[in-house]
């Protein structure tokens, strides 16, 4: 029995992770009925930073430029910092040169690295009443700006993010997309959002706090930053932040063993936010976040335990189950094979994500920090010749 324990806590904890906690979260938000676009009557009166790191080239950041300027936000109240890695091999000058005085430009602090560039653009951003910040591969909706900031008129919120999204290119990346927001709305709706979108977040200057140098996720560092300073962080799903790149799976992969190794890091950088007593919303980072970490550890547990309580019980019927599978497989490759490819893909990708988390673990347990790569800027209207 002691077998059979371990796999149902094995897998109570994943169902917990996967199906319980974001079951949760959907009632607790409302399911989406609330994510209408709405914008209030009142005038903006707030002067509003918006700030973009970047080391891409000075063309990409001239198109996110042009895209920050379509917002329907007062021009007289928002300006525009572009904030340049000092590793990029492009120099300030070619930004400047290539934005037409769109935005204003600022070298990033060394040694280099996001973080460090951003805390060298929130230096230069002055006396500005809201922080805003962006990412240079995403585009926001024309009210995104405006929403945000009225979201912050909550004196209870000391940020509020918006919502990813990104081409349909992936079922399974997009289903996570939307499972995300789904939670991001439920935990808005309770204590605050764990862990903000870097691609798109505005919060009151008071709550910033200097980012350590080579930190990987600023936006979670951020969030919870502003929730242990005693403040909340809000979600707003009507301000999109919609990223019109094509990644690879190989390309996606990368990014999400990066995220993950950013978790990893953050538990490093700053080791209370583990501490139930220190965290507000160690509950949800527990779940949302840790349990998330561990799941192929988890499963693999739950399996092997469940698969030796269970064989020498009753190895016929296990040797059944596995055949009466095999056969439904062969019967769906055969009846439907174009359906069946695109099923066993899935699976396939499914299982090689489950890598993602033990690369993770792999980075954090050797300190292996340094895991950025570029990534592609091909948009997905110009792929698909939409």
């Amino acid at each position: 029995m002691i077998l059979f324990a371990i796999a149902l806590v094995a897998f109570g904890l994943l169902a917990l992770a996967w199906i319980v906690y974001p079951a949760a979260m959907w009632l607790r938000g409302g399911g989406r009925k609330r994510w209408g676009a709405t914008i209030a009557e009142r005038e903006p009166t707030e002067r509003v930073t918006v700030v973009v790191a970047t080391r891409d080239d000075p063309g990409f950041a001239l198109e996110r430029v042009r895209n920050l300027h379509a917002t329907s936000y007062p021009a007289n109240l928002f300006r525009i910092l572009i904030a340049v890695d000092v590793t990029s091999v492009h120099q300030p000058e070619a930004y400047r040169a290539a934005l037409l005085g769109l935005a204003e430009v600022v070298p990033g602090d060394a040694p280099g690295g996001k973080a460090a560039t951003l805390n060298a653009a929130v230096r230069a951003a002055g006396d500005a009443g809201v922080l805003v910040f962006a990412d240079v591969g995403q585009e926001f909706n024309a009210d995104a700006i405006r929403l945000l900031v009225e979201a912050l008129r909550d004196g209870r919120l000391g940020a509020v993010t918006g919502r990813y999204t990104h081409a349909r290119t992936d079922d399974l990346m997009s289903a996570y997309a939307t499972l995300e927001a789904v939670i991001r709305a439920g935990q808005a709706a309770g204590r605050s959002v764990v862990s903000a979108s870097g691609s798109i977040l505005a919060m009151r200057p008071a709550f910033w706090r200097e980012l350590p140098a080579g930190l990987i996720c600023d936006d979670l560092f951020t969030g919870l930053s502003v929730v242990r300073q005693g403040s909340r962080v809000g979600f707003c799903p009507q301000a999109i932040a919609y990223d019109p790149r094509v990644f690879s799976r190989d390309q996606q992969f990368t990014r999400r063993v990066r995220t993950l190794t950013g978790l990893i890091q953050y538990c490093v950088v700053q080791p209370r936010a583990l501490a139930p007593w220190s965290n507000p919303v160690w509950v949800h980072f527990f779940v949302h976040k840790l349990l998330r970490l561990l799941t192929p550890i988890l499963l693999a547990i739950g399996v092997i335990a469940l698969g030796a309580w269970l064989v020498p019980r009753a190895p016929r019927e296990t040797l059944g189950i596995a055949g009466a599978l095999a056969v439904a497989a062969t019967v769906v490759w055969l009846v439907a094979p174009a359906r069946f490819r695109r099923a066993r893909d899935q699976v396939l990708w499914a299982l090689r994500l489950m890598l993602v988390p033990v690369m993770a673990i792999s980075n954090g347990l050797r300190g292996r920090w340094t895991v950025w790569t570029p990534t592609s800027q091909v948009r997905a209207d110009l792929r698909t010749g939409a």
